[in-house]
C-alpha cells in the first residue's frame, strides 16, 4: 500500500511563507520549476533549497512538499 499524500495541516499563506524565507510561493515554484523537482526527487530538492537557498530543514521540507503537492507530483513522488 502507498502512503497518503494529502494532509490535514493549516495552509500557509504567502505572506507567512514571505516571512520566513524571503520568497512567496509563486517565487518558489518559479524558481522549483528551473530546478526540475520531477526529474530530481524530493530528496534532492531539500537539498537544494538548503545549501542553495539557505532554507533551515523544516522550511525546505515544506516548500518542496507544497511544491510537489501542488504540481501533482506527490503521488508518484517516495
Amino acid at each position: 500500500m502507498g502512503r497518503s499524500c494529502k494532509r490535514k495541516e493549516k495552509v500557509i499563506g504567502d505572506e507567512e511563507v514571505r516571512d520566513a524565507t524571503g520568497k512567496t510561493w509563486q517565487e518558489w515554484f518559479v524558481l522549483l520549476d528551473e530546478y526540475g523537482v520531477a526529474e530530481r526527487g524530493h530528496d534532492l530538492t531539500v537539498k537544494h533549497l538548503k545549501e542553495h537557498h539557505g532554507l533551515p530543514d523544516s522550511w525546505a521540507k515544506e516548500v518542496a512538499f507544497r511544491y510537489e503537492n501542488d504540481r501533482g507530483l506527490r503521488s508518484v513522488m517516495t
